[in-house]
């Protein structure tokens, strides 16, 4: 009878548990780990976070030294020495850049560069603002680490970006989190913790990406030390001089009529993929879209040939070609009116005794830029196999937006990547610092995070066409419910072609061969 009511106790205890652990929501347990890590209020008094140790790189036994450096609110900063080995991972909040012995140093680009983002703001953030921040969290299931059992939650930014955390089912400390880098995934270890201040901090943390594991036994935390703000910065080591970023700007406005020449000569394949994000941080692909691409007059013209892997029916072709027709039309004539606006503007300058002006009045251009925007961090890097200047850039510390565009403008901060000897710009990532509105919000909301990238690749060692777009939003249109979008153009099968004469304009044959 004692064994029965044994087993019967373990089973009611079992079942208690089970119920305690099914009763969870993602939202409670990320509660219950900042009150287990000292309360919200110990949490927010933190801005900064050192931790110094001491490394091990398994599976060769390599002993080094090691410092984890953040600085809220998106600043971040890894260091490890391990002999001769020595990388570097950080974040200033607008860039992340790596830079270690086998690839030298380099701006990180693509979904690396949004994930390193994520990261930092993640390590900062100690789970006070995902809300605010429109990050979605959902309970995955249970599962066991190292024997505990764990709770298992997926945290989605409104990016994309994603990020599974275990928490210890008993303590709710964070034992592990995942995601992925370089296309594999990264996992880190947490154990040990220990007050600091008030807060508990883990004096034990391993790092795996791929085969290697790096094992940190942290020796010192401290919260709240002066921090140099510079070394969350890309290093600027350049011996050759650096342009006037200004200037250079200006010059590739003035170069842009020589690329338009060129680009006319050449057609090529975009294939472009959109998702979205559920309100439980699921992505769905809702469609993908294939077309054909050329340039007239320096307007980009798409003819869908394509569409979710099928080719068009015969009457959605003719349908699509006098779509493209009508574009082509109207394309000819805005280049018209732009022509005459140009000769307009040359002439009263010509008149004033002036060069003229290069940018068109009625859009928001290169000198508007530079006026509500400064350009910061610049340096020298390689990309692409050619040398490149790159540069970050932010609004201006206290000037006043005359325009909405200007406005919009002051919303963004992002990097350029620029050819100084092609005078074209190669890749641009942008994000957006505050939601914007258009029309008062009425019509459309855009929100804060959004993020954009555009990069080109050199064709025929002549011209820089699109390689790659991505963009990724949260965004509400006519107060409608908001979506979270996430969209990529993927480029190729670059051509060159000449039309002669434009008098009748005919689209690409892509079945011909291009004329070389």
């Amino acid at each position: 009878m004692k064994r029965i009511a044994t087993i019967l106790t373990l089973l009611a205890a079992c079942s208690l548990c089970s119920a305690s652990l099914s009763a969870q929501s993602a939202e409670s347990i990320v509660e219950k780990h900042i009150k287990a890590r000292g309360g919200k209020k110990a949490l927010q008094a933190i801005r900064s976070v050192r931790i110094t140790g001491s490394v091990t790189s398994n599976p060769a036994g390599q002993p080094g030294e090691f410092l984890w450096q953040t600085r809220a609110p998106g600043s971040f900063y890894l260091e490890t020495r391990i002999g001769d080995a020595h990388r570097v991972e950080a974040c200033n909040g607008k860039s992340a850049w790596v830079e270690d012995t086998a690839g030298g140093l380099r701006t990180l680009t693509g979904r690396e560069q949004s994930r390193a983002r994520a990261a930092a703001l993640y390590r900062n953030d100690r789970f006070l603002n995902y809300r605010k921040d429109k990050t979605k969290v959902q309970l995955l299931g249970h599962d066991t680490l190292a024997g505990r059992p764990v709770f298992v939650v997926e945290m989605t930014t409104q990016t994309g970006v994603q990020r599974k955390l275990f928490f210890d089912a008993e303590s709710y400390l964070l034992l592990k989190d995942e995601a992925e880098r370089d296309g594999r995934r990264e996992e880190v270890f947490f154990g040990d913790y220990r007050a600091v201040g008030g807060v508990k901090e883990p004096y034990r943390i391993s790092l795996r990406h791929g085969t290697e594991t790096l094992d940190l036994a942290v020796h010192d935390v401290v919260h709240n030390s002066e921090v140099t703000t510079t070394m969350f910065d890309f290093p600027s080591r350049s011996a050759r001089p650096l342009p006037d970023l200004g200037a250079l700007l200006l010059s590739l406005v003035k170069n842009q009529k020589r690329i338009d020449e060129i680009r006319e000569d050449y057609t090529y394949t975009s294939k472009e993929t959109e998702s979205e994000i559920d309100g439980r941080g699921n992505i769905k692909q809702k469609s993908a879209e294939e077309y054909e691409v050329f340039y007239v007059h320096g307007w980009r013209i798409k003819k869908l040939v394509r569409k979710n892997g099928m080719q068009l029916s015969e009457s959605e072709q003719r349908k699509e070609q006098e779509r493209v027709e009508k574009r082509i039309k109207e394309v000819e004539k805005l280049a018209k009116e732009r022509d005459a606006r140009v000769a307009k503007r040359e002439a009263a300058a010509k008149k004033r005794g002036e060069a003229g002006a290069d940018e068109d009045d009625d859009n928001f251009g290169i000198s508007d830029f530079l006026r509500v925007c400064q350009l910061v961090h610049p340096r020298r890097e390689r990309f692409s196999g050619r040398e490149v200047i790159v540069f970050e850039f932010e609004p201006r510390p206290g000037y006043k937006a005359r325009s909405r565009a200007e406005s919009m403008a002051q919303k963004l901060v992002g990097v350029m990547w620029i050819d100084e000897d092609a005078q074209e710009v190669v890749r641009a990532e942008a994000r957006t610092t505050e939601p914007i509105r258009i029309g008062g919000g009425l019509l459309a909301s855009l929100g804060k995070g959004a993020e954009f990238v555009f990069e080109q690749e050199r064709i025929n060692n002549e011209i820089w066409l699109p390689r790659y777009a991505e963009v990724n939003m949260s965004a509400r249109v006519l107060l409608v419910k908001g979506l979270k979008v996430h969209r990529t153009e993927q480029f190729s099968d670059y051509k060159k072609f000449r039309i002669e004469t434009r008098q009748v304009i005919k689209l690409p044959d892509a079945s011909k061969p291009p004329d070389m």
